[in-house]
Order: C-alpha cells, then sequence, then structure tokens
C-alpha cells in the first residue's frame, strides 16, 4: 500500500481533566446592526498544542501544532476538511503568516540549540531562509512584502520595531507591547497593544512609514488577542465570550456569541480572512483524559480474526439489500440500510440522506423503470467495507458501476457510487509501476508516478498530503526505515480512469491490509484515496 505506517505506541495516563489548545474556524454573517457566527468547527483536533492560526487564502489555514515532540505548522484546506505538514526542519515553528505577494509564509523559528529567529519558507518545497538577523522576534505582522512590524525580546519584555527588509534596518518606535498584531483592513496602519498602562491596556495604530502613533481604544481587562473584522469593527474574546467593538458607534465592547457549546472555556488567538466571511481563533478545552490511551500515530490493530469477522459481517449486512432490489420489494430493500443512510458520488459529492429520501427515490426509481437487476461481479473488503463491482440492468440497458458501501453493526449507513467513464489509456499501467517502485523504495521513481499537484485522501476526503514535494518527503523517511518493505495485490477493480487496489503490505515484519482508489489523469495518479 502505498501511503504511510507508523509504530503503535499506546501511552496510559493518569485519570486528570487538563486544558488542550485547540483551532475553531466559523462562518461570520455580518450586517450594518449585527454580527453572528456560524456553523464552527474543530479544525486541528490534536492533542497538544495548536494556537496562532492564519488565512493563507479564502481556501487554506495555516497553524503550529504538535508533532512528534516539536510545533510544526500544518496547512488545512477549507475545501476538503485536509491537514497536511508544510514544513520539516529540526527545530520549532511558530506564528504563521503568508507572506505578501510572495509564494511563501513565514514563522518564527525556535532551533534546538535556543536560537530563535524569523524565517520565510517557500510553499512549493518547505526550505527557509533568515529574514531578520539581529532581533530575536516573538510577534509580527507584515505591513508589505518588505516591512515587518513586530515585538522584539528585549530584558524580559516586548519592544516594537519596523523592520525595513530592503535595506536591512530596524527602528524601534515604543516598549512594553501585547503579542497581537494587525495590518488595518483599507490603510496604510498596524494595531498593536500597549501595555505601558499596567490598569488598562490599549489597542492603538502605527503607521510603519511615519513612526506615528494613535490609540484606537481599550482592551477589556487582561485581554491582548484581538482582530480586525473590517476597518471599523473589532473583534475580541474573553474567557468563553466572543465579543465586538464598532468604532465611533459603539461605546464599549458588545457580547456577540457564548462559544462554550463548542468546548470553549478561553478565546486566544484570533484572524479573520480578507472578504471577513470567515474566523480563526485559539481555543482553550477541558479534555478529561481519565481511563484513556493516548494513540500517537498509530496502526489500528488489524489483527486477521478481528479483521475477518468485521469482514464477514460487513459481507452478511450488504448481501441483504440485493434481493429485495432484484425483486423490487421496496419495504424489505430499505429496511437493510440505517435510518441516518448518506448516499454520495464519489468522491463527495452528496446525493441524499435519511432512510426516508432514499424509500422516495428507490420508490420513484420502480416506478419509471419496469426491470431492474444488480450482479456483484467482483468485490473486496476491509474490515467493515465492501467494495462491490456491480453489473447493473435497467430496462434493456446494462452498465458497470462500483459502489462501496459502509456498515455499521446491523445496517449498511453510508452507500457511495462510481460510476464507469471512457479513458483513452489502460490506467493500470502507470499503478503497476508505482508497485514496482514502491516495493523498490525508488522515492524518485515513486514520485515521477504522481501528478505534481497530486493529493492523497484517506477516504472519505480527508486530505492527508498534497504536492510533489510534501509526498517526497513523507514516503523518503519511510522508504529508509522500512527494509522489509512489499506490497501485493490481494484484488483490484478497474473502472474508467479509476484503479481499486486491495493491497497486502508488509512493513517491518507487520502485514498490513487496506484499500486504495487511484485516480489517473494524463498518464500520472493525480489522487489516492485510502481505505484503512
Amino acid at each position: 500500500m502505498r501511503y504511510l505506517f507508523i509504530s503503535l505506541l499506546l501511552l496510559p495516563l493518569i485519570a486528570i481533566s487538563q486544558t488542550d489548545t485547540e483551532i475553531f474556524l466559523f462562518d461570520i454573517e455580518a450586517t450594518s446592526t449585527t454580527i453572528s457566527v456560524k456553523n464552527g468547527m474543530n479544525i486541528s483536533n490534536n492533542i497538544g498544542y495548536d494556537s496562532q492560526p492564519s488565512f493563507l487564502d479564502d481556501r487554506y489555514v495555516v497553524f503550529p501544532s504538535t508533532r512528534n515532540e516539536q510545533t510544526d505548522i500544518a496547512k488545512y484546506d477549507t475545501r476538503y476538511n485536509g491537514k497536511i505538514w508544510i514544513n520539516f526542519s529540526e527545530g520549532s515553528e511558530y506564528s504563521p503568516l503568508k507572506i505578501p505577494n510572495k509564494h511563501e509564509f513565514s514563522a518564527v523559528r525556535l532551533d534546538k540549540d535556543g536560537k530563535q529567529r524569523l524565517y520565510a519558507y517557500s510553499l512549493s518545497n518547505g526550505k527557509s531562509s533568515e529574514l531578520i538577523k539581529d532581533l530575536v522576534v516573538a510577534y509580527y505582522t507584515w505591513f508589505d512584502e518588505n516591512t515587518i512590524v513586530s515585538a522584539v525580546i528585549e530584558n524580559d519584555q516586548l519592544n516594537l520595531y519596523v523592520s525595513n527588509l530592503t535595506t536591512g534596518t530596524n527602528k524601534k518606535i515604543t516598549s512594553n507591547v501585547g503579542r497581537s498584531f494587525h495590518k488595518i483592513p483599507d490603510s496604510d496602519l498596524v494595531s498593536f497593544i500597549s501595555k505601558t498602562n499596567k490598569n488598562q491596556w490599549q489597542i492603538k495604530s502605527l503607521n510603519p512609514k511615519t513612526g506615528k502613533v494613535k490609540i484606537i481604544a481599550n482592551t477589556l481587562k487582561g485581554v491582548e488577542d484581538i482582530c480586525w473584522l473590517n476597518s471599523k469593527t473589532l473583534l475580541l474574546g474573553k474567557d468563553n465570550i466572543l465579543y465586538k467593538l464598532r468604532l465611533q458607534k459603539d461605546n464599549n465592547w458588545k457580547k456577540i456569541a457564548d462559544l462554550s457549546t463548542f468546548g470553549v472555556t478561553k478565546i486566544t488567538r484570533l484572524a479573520t480572512n480578507a472578504s471577513g466571511t470567515k474566523l480563526l481563533l485559539t481555543g482553550d478545552i477541558i479534555v478529561d483524559t481519565t481511563a484513556t490511551e493516548i494513540a500517537e500515530e498509530t496502526i489500528v490493530d488489524n489483527s486477521d480474526a478481528t479483521r475477518i469477522a468485521m469482514e464477514e459481517n460487513a459481507i452478511k449486512i450488504v448481501q441483504k439489500h440485493i434481493e429485495p432490489f432484484n425483486n423490487r420489494q421496496l419495504d424489505e430493500f430499505v429496511y437493510t440500510f440505517d435510518s441516518n443512510i448518506l448516499v454520495n458520488r464519489f468522491p463527495r459529492a452528496k446525493m441524499y440522506s435519511g432512510r426516508n429520501m432514499l424509500r422516495e427515490h428507490y420508490r420513484l426509481f420502480f416506478k419509471k423503470n419496469k426491470k431492474s437487476h444488480v450482479k456483484v461481479i467482483n468485490r473486496m473488503t476491509h474490515k467493515n467495507m465492501v467494495i462491490d463491482e456491480e453489473l447493473v440492468t435497467i430496462d434493456n440497458t446494462t452498465s458497470r458501476q462500483v459502489t462501496i458501501y459502509e456498515t455499521d453493526a446491523d445496517n449498511i449507513k453510508i452507500m457511495t457510487f462510481i460510476s464507469n467513464s471512457k479513458t483513452d489509456a489502460n490506467p493500470e499501467y502507470i499503478v503497476d509501476e508505482q508497485l514496482e517502485v514502491y516495493n523498490n523504495r525508488d522515492i524518485n521513481g515513486f514520485v515521477k508516478t504522481y501528478a505534481d499537484d497530486v493529493m492523497l485522501f484517506t477516504f472519505p476526503y480527508t486530505l492527508n498530503t498534497e504536492g510533489h514535494e510534501a509526498l517526497k518527503n513523507q514516503y523518503a523517511a519511510f522508504f529508509k526505515s522500512t527494509p522489509d518493505l512489499n506490497a501485493e495485490i490481494v484484488n483490484r477493480i478497474v473502472i474508467g480512469n479509476k484503479v481499486i487496489d486491495k493491497e497486502k503490505v508488509l512493513v517491518n515484519g507487520k502485514t498490513i491490509y487496506a484499500i486504495a482508489i487511484y485516480e489517473i489523469q494524463n498518464g500520472l495518479i493525480s489522487r489516492v484515496t485510502f481505505i484503512q
């Protein structure tokens, strides 16, 4: 199988509750009088440190996240709800921001020798270069592609500097500032938090060109994390409450949302996208670790007895729906599906959900078509999943399709159709070539079988890896550490430009089974979806 296998480490924990930080993404709806946040979701879902999120653009989010006992930069795709890692240094990175007008991002890096500096990283290959050599930058923002406004660590406090990357100059503006820096929308100003008055922190503006500073507003007591929704509206979080302040309109901060329903006990870092329609924030949540074990990047226990029992049960469940379909027995057919059945077209097009919708769909189908019959011509299974290659006859027309069934203890809970399609070439050639170089642990040959913009997913559509460079970085170490690596095809279905393989893989003495769905475009593998 052509994905990364990682060793099983189960760590028992003492029975306690502890605070964890997670990244939350919300939709924002704003009118002239109201602001509401909706559709909140935890996008980090990671034990450990997750904080300081920012938008690369309207699609991608970046944030530092714990991985292998250090903090690296994760990129989250809001379209596919998937996370990949975009840097591979030995140090820990924090505070990632998109560099204006460049295909790069910046981050504060803390190396293992204690050196802390601000670096630029290529979004293409992750390579880095130091931006400011002489300052220990803690927090910052970009004014333009050549100017950085930052909080610099000096004598146990944070002081504000403006750095010009073109001239290499660093100018100190003021002392005792906070960690929140933002370019103010539709202006030539940057906001920062002044802590000069210990009793009342203030939001101030800075013109980096002139050095002029002005007071904007007071923060709520003890709060230093804010962001701008637009040029006139500020957002701030205190404990689990989100507030807003409309300049020249609101006399004080107004409550707009209680995020305790998401388990958030404390709101810290905030960021909005350029259009003001999305909000990112870091939220402290309470994690109950009582009687739990943490699996750190695990391989699921894949013992033959457990796997075979699951697969036999899944086959029985799926088989139950075929006879009533062929006999056009609507009630018997419908009740082989879960009450909340979800029906999709591969890879991620939802058709409908719920048993009532399923009933209505097939009532109309049986009414419209006088004859209907399905015959399974190939079947592969993995745990609670069944993938059937089917010949479907409707009236006098027979076609071939593939259906993925995901089962629970008693019923089919998800049904995903893969339709046949025309293709100009045999898609098996490149998949077989990939298998050969995979077994030879030839990293360069392996990467060459994939398209430049390849995407690897976990079924149904969780994005794990994107692009050649990320693919190479992940698999190079895997190949090096797995001398006995060998994959063989147990079963295969080919439909249109897709090759579906059930694979048996030997990894450091362990045998693993999984299913991979390869999609081929222009003679290369453009997308892989793994069922693990």
